[in-house]
């Protein structure tokens, strides 16, 4: 193995666990003997050479894409139409390519391009997705990479479509969470309808990290959702006037106490909900004279 070689593969071994990254010269440069340009020149032809390198552009500046020795040895197996199609769409990266720009791209018959682009799906090199910006279209990105949020729209989106019901289910399921900390417990019956605010100074309130990690714990979900997700549902709740900031914009306080359901006299009181009700009278084993029910309920009011 020559020194070249020997470089190229030290590089490769470096940053091939990564390989979905896109890595900047500078990056590379990192890996290469004494910082060199020229080595790393000579290196990237070489892994360019065999296969295992990409260049790509992003902007104005050149960035590189590690292909994994499974991938190399996939492609090689393609006719010279599948390769070019499967060369453009790995060039888009994660954002994707458009049916259309690729037929432009590589100049090919439709027909020749549908067969080739059902062929690399079928053999699972690409994959179509769906773009929030342009649902009306079809996208073909690698199988292997995670298309961008730009792409997905986060976790907002299913199926490139805004799911209200699943932001709308969040956004209670938070609120009564922020609510839960912003009022100190308060024995039943006592000071009905009377919101008793905590003490000035209280530093009890949930931040954006509790509520994050309330949610991930709370199975709401199977969706992981990050502190900026999160962050994003706070701020509507901020908005419709539910929640306000408080300790500095660091913690986040409930408006108003949130009610459970509504309740009226009879549901209140132990015979309402009482599982014996049936055996309940004035001669019975259970009756209202030695109803230990009644006696703690009455204590609470």
């Amino acid at each position: 193995m020559s020194d070249l070689q020997a470089v190229a593969r030290t590089v490769y071994d470096a940053c091939i666990p990564n390989h979905q990254k896109l890595y900047t010269s500078n990056e590379l440069l990192a890996h290469i003997p004494k910082r060199d340009p020229q080595i790393l020149l000579e290196t990237v032809n070489e892994l360019l050479g065999r296969g295992y390198l990409k260049t790509l552009k992003q902007g104005d500046t050149f960035v590189y894409r590690f292909v994994t020795k499974e991938a190399v040895d996939r492609t090689r197996a393609l006719t010279s139409d599948e390769a070019l199609v499967f060369q453009h769409i790995e060039s888009s990266a994660r954002e994707g390519i458009w049916t259309k720009t690729l037929k432009t791209r590589t100049n090919l018959h439709p027909t020749v391009l549908t067969r080739c682009l059902k062929t690399l799906e079928h053999q699972r090199y690409i994959k179509a997705i769906k773009s929030v910006k342009y649902p009306t279209r079809k996208i073909y990105m690698l199988a292997d990479l995670t298309p961008t949020i730009e792409v997905t729209g986060g976790p907002w989106f299913t199926d490139a479509e805004l799911d209200a019901d699943f932001i709308n289910a969040l956004l209670v399921a938070v609120e009564r969470f922020v609510a839960s900390r912003s009022f100190p417990k308060q024995k039943p019956g006592n000071n009905l309808g009377t919101i008793i605010p905590f003490e000035a100074g209280y530093t009890g309130y949930p931040t954006l990290s509790d509520i994050t990690q309330w949610v991930k714990n709370s199975n709401l979900t199977e969706v992981d959702l990050s502190e900026a997700d999160i962050k994003a549902l706070l701020d509507v709740l901020i908005f419709d006037g539910k929640l306000e900031r408080v300790i500095g914009g660091t913690a986040f306080k409930a408006i108003r106490k949130i009610e459970g359901a509504v309740k009226q006299g009879f549901t209140e009181a132990p015979c309402g909900r009482c599982p014996v009700f049936d055996l309940c009278h004035e001669d019975g084993p259970i009756n209202a004279a030695n109803c230990v029910y009644f006696e703690k309920w009455l204590a609470e009011i």
